[in-house]
């Protein structure tokens, strides 16, 4: 761990020890051909929507593992993106609202199975307390990939590519998009920057319009650069470990994992809970621990950083 480059410590460790791996290994046999990044996405959007339907009908060790092959594809569209040169805002807003789509698909399949299974229960109640998940998980994933294209970026180029992109979607909703895309990923990075730091958010929307916005970022992230390997070393190497346990995967790297072991065991776990409710509540407890553990710290170094 120690003798590995602090852009893939950003990485959360399953990813790290084997997801990613995969991934490379597929890219490059993918590199040539006339597959694309998107159609990746695409195609990992209907494999979490099917793990979701499996979900709904208890099947929940084929589940899991339908989860786990999505995963693998979520990591492989990024890389095929690098190996190709297609990385882009509107495919990582895909990729948003593809993982989106399949993490509400199970949220939606979870609560609908415990509204069959528990008829006497107010169906309200169950379908408010999804959605507190549901929303805290989100968060989780918009930090994850906030946090870790902002330090990743500062580290290995000296540039911040999360307010490069942010004013890449601003600039974009100008333009005629007739499927509101740009404005989606631009509220959502606008929302996400504003929770990490309003610090860093008020110094992003006032440079907005600025007609040297590009060298003030550049020079802020050079500094960061520096800063990090000098004077706030402690609190940039806390930051980069707590991004690799906020992300959104390891949330369904929890549930999985509760999926799998109750499927294979259905009577000796927890025999008088619901196997839903077990894996929801220990995803929503790992989401919370994670996205207040995170935010802690990555906000310690980004205001040392603008405190200086």
């Amino acid at each position: 761990m120690a003798s590995q480059p602090p852009h893939r410590k950003l990485l959360d460790p399953i990813n790290r020890l084997y997801r990613y791996r995969i991934a490379r290994i597929v890219a490059e046999k993918l590199q040539f051909t006339g597959v694309t990044p998107n159609m990746i996405t695409v195609f990992h959007t209907l494999v979490g929507v099917s793990a979701a339907y499996l979900v709904f009908n208890q099947h929940y060790v084929l589940a899991a593992v339908l989860y786990e092959i999505r995963t693998i594809l979520d990591c492989l569209d990024g890389v095929l993106a690098r190996l190709k040169n297609q990385s882009t805002a509107l495919g990582r807003t895909l990729d948003t609202i593809g993982d989106g789509i399949a993490f509400n698909a199970l949220m939606v399949a979870g609560a609908l199975r415990m509204i069959r299974d528990f008829p006497t229960y107010n169906p309200y109640l169950i379908t408010l307390v999804v959605f507190a998940f549901a929303f805290v998980a989100a968060h989780c994933g918009t930090v994850y990939h906030l946090m870790r294209r902002k330090l990743g970026s500062i580290i290995q180029m000296q540039v911040d590519t999360v307010e490069i992109e942010w004013r890449e979607h601003f600039d974009q909703t100008k333009s005629n998009d007739p499927m509101g895309l740009s404005k989606f990923g631009f509220m959502i990075d606008s929302l996400t920057i504003r929770l990490v730091s309003e610090e860093w958010y008020k110094k992003v929307r006032t440079r907005r319009d600025h007609p040297e916005w590009r060298t003030k970022a550049l020079n802020e992230a050079a500094l960061m650069n520096e800063l990090s390997q000098i004077t706030r070393v402690g609190e940039f190497k806390r930051a980069v470990r707590a991004t690799s346990f906020v992300s959104d995967d390891n949330i369904f790297g929890v549930i999985s994992l509760c999926f799998l072991i109750q499927g294979v065991f259905p009577n000796q776990i927890f025999p008088h809970v619901h196997p839903i409710l077990v894996a929801f509540g220990a995803g929503f407890i790992y989401a919370l621990i994670a996205l207040g553990v995170g935010l802690h710290y990555l906000h310690d170094f980004l205001h040392g950083v603008y405190r200086d």
